[in-house]
């Protein structure tokens, strides 16, 4: 551990960690059963196109968030698109500003107009108050988002869709395995749709799914994932190619058996970053929502500058530059990415949203998984705690160097390439 501030790898020490931790990092349990099956199925000789594992991993997925029908798709992003075109969105819709930007993307890239809402402060969910502000006569839809595994007020948001008529689609990516008000996500809605990114709780490597419990829209999105084929010689809708194949299906399967012991895993790596920073002033982990069982997949800090010493940025760098790769999503905010905010005043912002601009200033990201061993969390809380004690001569140092600091030399972040951030 440090005992002096510049041995700080910020501003020259060694790291702690030489090979870093991540957020994000996969969760891989038994690798010769994964890799036995995967090899079953180079044997099989089926490889895509409806095969047997796709359908058994749409079983399970079903079994576990109690929704009649899932339909696995290549990747949330496509999934999206897909239960938006087959729900005939149009005009508008109303997203979260303070989410991946896959979401309001998802949506632009199918011709649809993002509008932006805030969220609340205690949940980073979807603010339905925020939303009435946003209703205009083109709004066909609401799409919020279950950040971090937390449920949105899905209630007082469905009392919205119902008296608007509009249609409601939860980008659920964060929330596989979540329960709130004894009911599981993947019941809420029209639809709801996961992701299965190899950063997620439960993953396929890459993959996406949604769940309904409509049969018609079941049979419409099952459709548009394969060309819109709806026979041996018949194309009844203008589809995509947007299936999972069998070796991402069975990596889910495998996945999904170990949900127990990777719940398990997150669960433990919480209690234990709650106990090496709750004596710490001006940082806290966001708590769980009454009511909600989350499957604890994100680590969420909040930075309070004035109490804490440090800006969030500031310990960012330089957690990343021990090789604690802690994440900031997700900056800069939808409504401040491209090609958003280059549009007409008006188009996708007509109200504030001062919880997501404070949230984008004070939210944090930390390393947790199968991979997160709990001496790596004792050694981050140690971090964090010495760079509370010594705030003002690291604010000091950051000053003299002018805020430039040294990099983990595996922080992709220290090339400024884009192509090689983490997905969120």
């Amino acid at each position: 551990m440090k005992s002096a501030v510049l041995q700080l790898a910020a501003f020259g020490g060694l790291p702690l960690f030489p090979q870093p931790v991540h957020v994000g990092q996969p969760n891989l349990t038994d690798r010769e059963l994964l890799l036995s099956d995967l090899e079953n199925v180079l044997k099989s000789g089926h490889l895509t196109n409806h095969g047997p594992r796709v359908k058994s991993f749409e079983q399970a997925v079903s079994r576990v968030c109690g929704a009649k029908h899932c339909v696995a798709i290549c990747n949330a992003t496509t999934a999206l698109q897909i239960a938006a075109r087959a729900l005939q969105f149009h005009g508008e819709v109303i997203v979260p500003a303070f989410t991946f930007i896959a979401t309001a993307h998802a949506m632009e890239w199918i011709g649809l107009t993002p509008v932006f809402a805030d969220v609340t402060e205690d949940t980073h969910t979807l603010d339905p108050a925020s939303v009435e502000a946003c209703l205009s006569p083109r709004t066909s839809a609401i799409v919020p988002v279950h950040l971090w595994g937390h449920v949105c007020d899905v209630d007082s948001l469905a009392r919205i869709a119902d008296r608007c008529s509009l249609k409601m689609l939860f980008d659920s990516s964060h929330a596989f395995g979540c329960r709130s008000g004894g009911k599981s996500v993947g019941v809420f809605g029209d639809a709801e749709v996961f992701s299965f990114h190899a950063t997620k709780f439960v993953h396929a490597v890459e993959g996406g799914a949604i769940v309904t419990n409509s049969d018609d829209l079941a049979d419409r999105c099952r459709r548009l994932r394969a060309f819109g084929i709806s026979g041996l010689t018949e194309v009844s809708d203008a589809g995509i190619n947007g299936k999972m194949h069998e070796l991402s299906a069975a990596a889910g399967l495998r996945s999904i058996a170990s949900l127990p012991e990777i719940l398990s895993a997150n669960q433990r790596n919480r209690q234990l970053y709650e106990r090496v920073v709750s004596h710490l002033n001006g940082i806290r982990l966001l708590a769980c929502p009454d009511g909600t069982e989350t499957n604890s997949q994100y680590v969420v800090a909040v930075i309070d500058e004035s109490h804490f010493g440090l800006s969030r940025d500031q310990l960012v760098a330089l957690l990343r530059a021990e090789g604690v790769f802690a994440r900031s999503y997700f900056m800069p905010g939808c409504h401040r990415s491209s090609p958003y905010r280059d549009a007409a005043p008006g188009i996708h912002q007509r109200v504030p949203l001062p919880v997501t601009e404070r949230l984008l200033q004070k939210v944090l990201q930390l390393p947790t998984g199968l991979a997160t061993t709990a001496e790596d969390i004792l050694r981050i809380g140690g971090l964090i705690s010495f760079a509370h004690r010594n705030a003002t001569e690291i604010r000091r140092q950051y000053s003299l160097r002018m805020g430039r600091t040294r990099f983990h030399e595996a922080d992709p972040s220290g090339t400024h390439d884009s192509s090689l951030r983490e997905a969120g």
